[in-house]
Parts: C-alpha cells; sequence; structure tokens
C-alpha cells in the first residue's frame, strides 16, 4: 500500500515515512493557525472595524522582533528538536491560557493581543516545519516531496475551516482555541519522531543543527546583509508579505462592508478557507511535483506575483465582493499549492550551521517587517489618501512589480550557491586526496638526508628523483660532502641532471675525491658544464672510469674553441654508442642533449635502436636543438609508454611549426593508434588558436580515447582563453552522441544481466567505461557550458554525501535545457535504479531492447579491447555458437588479453 503511494506520488523508496510525519506536523500546525486565525479576525473586526487592522499589523511586526531575538538566545544553547518541541509546547500553553481569559475577562486590551500573538504564532510556528524540513530532506528530497508536504498545510486549511464553521456556530468561536492546543501536542510528539530521520552525512554522522555562539539577531542580520543569496531570498519574502498583506487587508475590507456578525464574520472566513483549501489541496497532489520537477525553481517562483498581478487587476476592473474573494483565493491557493514549498527550496543550499538563525529571521522579522510595512501603507493610502479597498489595487501592482524583479534574482543566485557550495566540495575533497609527493619528499628529507644511514640517504634523493624536483631542496647541495661515497655521487649526478652549475666549485674538488665513483661522477657533471681539458686532469689526478673519460673528451672536443673538432668528437661518440657496457651507451645518449648541434646522426641512431633511458635523452635533444627532421621520429615514440611523456614535452617545444605535422598524423591511418592517442597532449602543451582549431577538427574521431584526449585537451585550453569557442553545433551533435553511447550501455547492461550466472566480470568492466562515457559527456558540457562549474558538478553527483550529490543534481537542472536535464539527470541520480534507468535507455532510443546476444555483438564492435576482452568471455559463458566467425576475426589482435580471452571463448563454447 505505501509502495502504491509513493509511486502515484513520484516518491523514491523509504521517503514517504518522512513525508508523511512532516505532512502531519505541518497540518497540525496550520490546521491550529487556521482556526487561531479565523477567530482573532472574528473578534477583531467585530470590536474594532478593519480600519484598525493596519495597526494591529504593525504591533506584530514590531514585537515579532524581540521574540526572535529571544528565540535565537535559546536556540544557543539547544539543539534544533529542543527548540522547535519546547516552542510548541509554550503556544499549546498560550492557546488554552487565551480560551480561559476570554470566558472571564472582557477586557479591551484582550482582543488586540489575541491577534497579536496568533500573527506571532503563524510566522514562528508553520516557519520551523520548513526549518525541521531543511535537516531532514536533502535538496532533490525536498523537491521531490515538498508538494506533498505543502499539501498537509492545505490540509490543515481545510479542516481548520471545517472546525471553525462548527465550532463558531454552535460553542462560540473563543472554544477553537482548546481545538489549537491539542494539536500543538501532537505536532511535538512528530518533531521528536522527525528528528531521528535526518540524512546521513559522507561521514555516517547525522547533522545535529546546533548553532554556534555567535548566534542571535545581530549575527543573523550580518550573515543576510553579507550574503547577496541571503539578501536575495529576504527580498522575495519581504516584498511578498508586503503584498499578499495589502491583498488580505483589502479582502478583509470588502468583506467587512457587508452586513455579518462576529460569527456569521467567523463562519464566513472558515468557509472561505474550506473552499481555497480544497482548490489549493488539489493543485499541490496534481501540480507542485511536476511543476518543480519539469518547469524548476526558476519557473515556479514567478507562477504566484504573476497570477496575484491578474487578480488585482481584475478587481480594479471590477470592485465588488467577489473580484476581492477570487484575488484572495488565488492568493491563499497558490501560496500553499506553489509559493511556499518553491521558496522553502531556496534555503537548501545555504549552510547547516546558518540555516536556523538566518531562516528564523527572515521568517519572522523580515516576513513581519512586511505585514508592517502593508500596515503603514494601508493607513497612507487608505486613511490620508482615501483610495479605498479597490484603491489600494494600485499600491499592490507596484509591490507586485518588485516581487518579480527579486525573484528574478533569487533565480539567479539560487544557481550560483548551489555552484558555490559544489564548488567548495571539490576543492575539500581535492585537498584531502591530493597525495602531496613534493610535501612527503620535503619532509622525508628533513628527516633522513640530516642521518647518518647512506640507505636512508639514497631512498629520500629516489624519492627527489621521482618527483622530479631534483634542485628545489638545498639540502641536495649539502650531501657533497656526506661520509658515504655512494651518496656524494648520487648527489653529483641529481645535480647534474637538474643543470645547477652553482655547485661546479664543489664538484670540481671531488675530482681529489679517494672515491673512484665520485670522481667519476665529478668529471662527467664538469664534462656537461664546463670547459675543462680532461686530457690535463686525468694526466694530474689519475684514474677515473673510462666511459667518464670519453664522455668528458667529446664533450671537450665538440666546444666551442682552438681544440674544436667535430669530426673527432663524433667518431668518439660513435664508438660509445656502439659500446658493450651498457653505462658508456648511456653516457654517449646523455651526451647529445648537451652537445651543440651538429650530431643529429648520432641522435637518429639512438632514436631508432637505442633502449628506453638512451632514447629519452636523444628526444630531449630534439626538442632542445629543434629537429625539424626527426620529427616523425619522435611521433612514432609516442607510441612508447616509456618515453611518451618525452616525447610530448619535445614536440611541444616547437610550437605552433609542427602543428600542420602533427595535424597530419592525427588523421593518418597509418599513424600508430597510441601515438594518435597521445598527440591531443602535445597540442595542449602547444596551446596556440591553431592547435585549438586542430583540436576542434578532431572531436569527432572514431576512438575512444583519442576522443577523450581532444575533449581534455580542449577544456584545459578553454580554461587559458575562455574566449576560444568550440563550434556548438559540432559540440551537441557529440553530446548527443555520447549520450546515446551511454544509454546504449544501459541497454547491454539490461540483456546481460538476467543472462549471466556470473555477471561480475562483464559488468563491472562495463560500468568503468560507463564512467568514462559519463566524464567525456562532462567535459563536454564544460565545453558548452563554458561559465558553469561542471567540473564540480561531475565531482559532487560522484559524491557519498547525499546533501552534496542532490546539490549538484539540482544546479544540473538549473543549468541544463529541458531535454538534456531528462536525458542526463535520471543517469546520474543515485536514487534511480539500474531498471528505472534501463527503461529509460530503451524509451529514449526507441528501439527494440537488445537480446544477449546483440548485447554481447556490441562488445565486439567496441574500441575498447578491455571490453572486447569482455565480449568473448560473454560468448564463452553464454555458450553463443553463432558468434564464433566474430571471435574468429579478434585472433589476430595485438592485445595479449584479448587473445587469451578468445582462445578460453573458444574453447568453452566447442568443448559444450
Amino acid at each position: 500500500m505505501l509502495r502504491r503511494l509513493e509511486r502515484v506520488l513520484d516518491l523514491r523508496p523509504g521517503e514517504l515515512g518522512r513525508g508523511l510525519l512532516l505532512f502531519g506536523y505541518l497540518f497540525f500546525v496550520i490546521g491550529s493557525f487556521t482556526v487561531g486565525k479565523a477567530v482573532r479576525d472574528a473578534l477583531f473586526i467585530d470590536e474594532f472595524g478593519a480600519m484598525l487592522l493596519p495597526y494591529a499589523d504593525m504591533a506584530i511586526a514590531a514585537i515579532v522582533g524581540i521574540w526572535v531575538s529571544v528565540y535565537l538566545r535559546i536556540a544557543r544553547r539547544a539543539n534544533v528538536r529542543s527548540l522547535l518541541m519546547g516552542s510548541l509546547g509554550f503556544f499549546a500553553i498560550n492557546c488554552l491560557g487565551f480560551w480561559y481569559l476570554t470566558h472571564i475577562s472582557d477586557a479591551p486590551w484582550l482582543t488586540p493581543v489575541l491577534y497579536v500573538w496568533v500573527g506571532m504564532f503563524g510566522v514562528v510556528a508553520p516557519a520551523q516545519v520548513w526549518t525541521l524540513a531543511n535537516y531532514v530532506l536533502t535538496t532533490r528530497e525536498a523537491k521531490r516531496m515538498f508538494g506533498f508536504i505543502g499539501s498537509g498545510a492545505t490540509a490543515g486549511w481545510i479542516i481548520g475551516g471545517f472546525v471553525t464553521r462548527y465550532t463558531a456556530t454552535r460553542f462560540g468561536a473563543e472554544s477553537s482555541l482548546i481545538g489549537m492546543a491539542v494539536c500543538l501536542v501532537i505536532a511535538g510528539v512528530l518533531v521528536d519522531r522527525l528528528w531521528l530521520l535526518r540524512p546521513l552525512l559522507g561521514d555516517g554522522t547525522q547533522e545535529e543543527g546546533g548553532e554556534d555562539a555567535s548566534s542571535g539577531l545581530r549575527n543573523s542580520l550580518t550573515l543576510i546583509a553579507g550574503s547577496p543569496y541571503l539578501r536575495a531570498i529576504a527580498g522575495v519574502i519581504l516584498l511578498s508579505s508586503w503584498a499578499t498583506a495589502v491583498i488580505g487587508w483589502q479582502f478583509k475590507a470588502v468583506v467587512g462592508q457587508s452586513t455579518f456578525g462576529r460569527d456569521e464574520l467567523a463562519a464566513f472566513f472558515g468557509l472561505f478557507n474550506i473552499y481555497a483549501g480544497l482548490a489549493s489541496f488539489a493543485l499541490q497532489w496534481v501540480l507542485t511535483g511536476r511543476l518543480l520537477r519539469r518547469a524548476g525553481l526558476g519557473f515556479a517562483l514567478f507562477v504566484v506575483p504573476v497570477a496575484l498581478t491578474l487578480g488585482t487587476g481584475g478587481l480594479l476592473i471590477v470592485g465588488t465582493l467577489a473580484a476581492a474573494v477570487v484575488l484572495r483565493g488565488t492568493d491563499q491557493v497558490l501560496r500553499y499549492a506553489v509559493d511556499k514549498p518553491t521558496v522553502e527550496l531556496l534555503y537548501l543550499p545555504v549552510p547547516a550551521d546558518q540555516t536556523l538563525s538566518v531562516k528564523s529571521f527572515i521568517d519572522t522579522v523580515v516576513w513581519r517587517l512586511g505585514d508592517g510595512l502593508a500596515g503603514l501603507s494601508v493607513l497612507l493610502f487608505a486613511n490620508l489618501v482615501g483610495l479605498g479597498p479597490v484603491g489600494m489595487s494600485w499600491v499592490t501592482l507596484a509591490l507586485l512589480g518588485g516581487w518579480l524583479a527579486t525573484a528574478y534574482v533569487a533565480q539567479r543566485q539560487y544557481v550560483l550557491n548551489l555552484q558555490d557550495s559544489i564548488h567548495n566540495y571539490r576543492l575539500d575533497a581535492e585537498r584531502a586526496t591530493a597525495t602531496g609527493l613534493d610535501r612527503s619528499a620535503t619532509e622525508l628529507l628533513a628527516r633522513q638526508l640530516g642521518g647518518t644511514d647512506p640507505a636512508e640517504v639514497l631512498y629520500a634523493l629516489k624519492l627527489l628523483g621521482a618527483a622530479g624536483q631534483h634542485a628545489s631542496h638545498p639540502a641536495v647541495r649539502g650531501l657533497l660532502q656526506h661520509q658515504s661515497g655512494d651518496v656524494r655521487a648520487e648527489a653529483i649526478r641529481i645535480l647534474d641532471e637538474s643543470h645547477d652549475e652553482a655547485v661546479e666549485p664543489l664538484v670540481e674538488k671531488l675530482l681529489y675525491d679517494p672515491e673512484l665513483g665520485v670522481r667519476t661522477q665529478a668529471l662527467l657533471y664538469l664534462a656537461h658544464h664546463s670547459r675543462i681539458d680532461p686530457l690535463d686532469r686525468i694526466e694530474r689526478l689519475g684514474e677515473f672510469a673510462d666511459f667518464s673519460i670519453r664522455a668528458a673528451m667529446v664533450s671537450f672536443l665538440s666546444q666551442p674553441g682552438s681544440h674544436t673538432n667535430i669530426d673527432a668528437a663524433r667518431l668518439l661518440l660513435d664508438r660509445m654508442l656502439e659500446d658493450e657496457e651498457s653505462r658508456t651507451r648511456y653516457e654517449a645518449a646523455r651526451l647529445l642533449e648537451l652537445l651543440p648541434d651538429q650530431f643529429e646522426d648520432q641522435i637518429r641512431t639512438v632514436l631508432t635502436d637505442g633502449d628506453a633511458e638512451q632514447v629519452k635523452h636523444a628526444i630531449h635533444a630534439v626538442g632542445k636543438l629543434r629537429k625539424r627532421t626527426l620529427v616523425g621520429r619522435v611521433v612514432e615514440r609516442l607510441a612508447d609508454p616509456a618515453v611518451s611523456a618525452d616525447a610530448v614535452a619535445a614536440l611541444a617545444q616547437f610550437g605552433d611549426r609542427v602543428v600542420g605535422t602533427l595535424r597530419d598524423h592525427m588523421v593518418d591511418p597509418d599513424t600508430p593508434v597510441a601515438a594518435r592517442r597521445a598527440l591531443p597532449l602535445v597540442l595542449q602543451q602547444i596551446g596556440s588558436q591553431a592547435t585549438h582549431g586542430v583540436l576542434g577538427e578532431s572531436l569527432l574521431d572514431p576512438d575512444v580515447e583519442v576522443r577523450y584526449g581532444v575533449i581534455s585537451a580542449l577544456n584545459k585550453l578553454q580554461e587559458l582563453h575562455p574566449t576560444w569557442r568550440v563550434d556548438p553545433t559540432m559540440l551537441e551533435t557529440l553530446l548527443d552522441a555520447e549520450i546515446l553511447g551511454h544509454l546504449r550501455s544501459y541497454q547491454m547492461i539490461g540483456a546481460l544481466l538476467p543472462a549471466l550466472a556470473d555477471p561480475a566480470p562483464v559488468i563491472a568492466p562495463l560500468r568503468t567505461a560507463m564512467e568514462q562515457e559519463l566524464e567525456r559527456i562532462f567535459r563536454l558540457l564544460k565545453l558548452r557550458f563554458p561559465h558553469q562549474d561542471l567540473h564540480s558538478a561531475y565531482v559532487g553527483v560522484q559524491s557519498t554525501n547525499p546533501v552534496v550529490h542532490d546539490n549538484a543534481l539540482e544546479f544540473l537542472e538549473n543549468i541544463l535545457s529541458p531535454r538534456m536535464r531528462t536525458l542526463l539527470v535520471p543517469l546520474l541520480d543515485s536514487a534511480v535504479p539500474t531498471g528505472d534507468r534501463v527503461a529509460l535507455a530503451h524509451r529514449m532510443l526507441s528501439a527494440q531492447p537488445p537480446s544477449a546476444t546483440e548485447a554481447v555483438r556490441m562488445l565486439l564492435v567496441s574500441d575498447d579491447a578491455w571490453l572486447k576482452s569482455c565480449g568473448a568471455y560473454a560468448i564463452g559463458a553464454l555458450g553463443l555458437e553463432e558468434l564464433l566467425p566474430e571471435l574468429d576475426a579478434l585472433e589476430g589482435s595485438t592485445d595479449p588479453l584479448l587473445r587469451e580471452a578468445v582462445k578460453q571463448a573458444r574453447a568453452k563454447v566447442l568443448g559444450s
């Protein structure tokens, strides 16, 4: 039964329980207020007339500020649960007290005090319901449930009208106060239950909702004044309260001109509340949730002020009691059905530690300030200027214009505030998960470089080398005097590779070091960074390793001067490259990036035949010397993971001069696919408008990884150059294709999950591929909407914190087009089960759901070798003999994992 009701209300499993409790809480509060409001209006108009109502409204506005100040002081010492239950108990006791006083006293002050008290109750108690809802629900839950919860107010309004009409005619208006007290006690019990159902945060705890020591009226005002978003909310509340209070006075004044007596007035107001409540209740169940989900908060904010503008125009034209009833009915119906749930959504992105103080201030002081300003407006324009109830419509129209303007600002600020909240979460997450290698290496050096254990010091130096921070830490220079020869030699090598020439005098002294390894490294350093004659040093200093002497001779003969002999240097270098000792060949390769531009043949030799470490130095030489004749060789080396990063950096050094060549390789089918996948990074690092154009042309590349690299590179260039744009038509086309591909992945899951006995080996890789699809979609969205923080939205939808996750979804709903919102948001919502996503895929693709065989065939034609392997596994697991020809086509794959999967699948199918 409950699940059926959840489906009718479009709620997720488990949400109805909290929804019913909040519905009941609001029902009893609004029911009590409706009863009290009808009683106070009847008593006041009967005794004093409608023209004195503005004074009572101004009194409420003045007193409510004092009440809120006390309320916030109490909030410092109590959590939300205690505060709300205590407030309800206080109001219940007050109800009984007023009932008693109306029976024993005819004091003239009693009715005005009752009027003001009911007004204060009507401000504070309903606002507390929505405050608790902010703690109990996330943004997305609130969007689904606020319409249903708000119908509790309407139901309370309807039942309150019936109760008032019944009790007023039979027992007198004052007797309704006893029912108010009973309702408030029940509401307190519901608060206690609701407080236990707050959502878990990311760390498994629940928000306690207490206020910090700075909470108070002044602090609330400071928070609101300092936040454009909170100012916008306050503006909407102020102008809506001001406008509707004037409309309320117009309604009461027109009704007061009739011949109704006290009890008849109370009965009329009760009957009005019944019909208006029924209309509102119907709208809340039929319209509110759908309006918020489909049209969004931005549209919903304008519904009530636009409708009231039309109703006010009608009253101005017709000027009858019926027109006043229609205007007030429009206000009452739409304010509860649409405006109240919509405005309450505005509070959800507010930080939890600010919610109670700012919401209490806005929903009481600001709201009643609007009532007070409405009273002043009535005194000024009705009493002094003499406009009358109908003529006051001109004032109402001006206020409604201001309401529309502030609603526009509030909607924009809502989106910005959601963006800020998920952006701050992303920054916190990045700071928390950063590896901090540089910082770790620095801390390690601080502990270990000063130690006496050579093994620990060498380990620390290796960490520095891995982090690429050779010269950044001054402690490395100090190691030139370390007691261990191995440490001294390693320190020289690191300083040599980091091109730290400031230590040359210190290194030269180490030519006299007793350790051969230290002398050898010192000679290599000096050969690379100074113009010494190695033969002179060798004659004076004695033994050095052979490779260091030969390297020093090549360097010496290549330097400009009278001793220069390039031919001899080339001959020596060729012999080193042909040597059987790997260290000799390595040192020869290192020389290539340090020598002048006279050794192209040697560079080409190393690029062609050298091992990975040697090739790195040859690639560095190509980049440093800008050897365009060797660009093709370097592009080929992009396919080698061991040297790909070095090749990327070297090619980027050429700048725009090689963009045309790189573009040719991007579209050349003969270029190794691994090399093509690295080219977008090269183009990104060049970072010119020419490379931006080449990347834009490559957006539709059929290879998934190339396409991802292109999109990522364009994202980076967009950050650096916001004015550079990609063709929006192409982006829309690619977005559609990526989303449709993601939907097809869900179709495959829907077909394979029930067919496979053990789906994990296939479904897990497929889900990983789908995560990559989503990343590409978000990166494309960032290109399409460059001014929106889609990066933070992507991080937010992946969060396990339900508040952050729902804020990210809400942000997306407010910036995406309706079509994109319908397609994408359900695929991102963690509350949407896989079955519903599969059904959405079938619906959106408008095609017959694929069979398991067709799903496997989709995997086999994927660009991803891993997914092809999963498809081969599925063929074996399902015994799909009809797909053996597709397996035959994969046997020639260069991927060893895929070849093994094909072999096993064939064996299973033929064996069965």
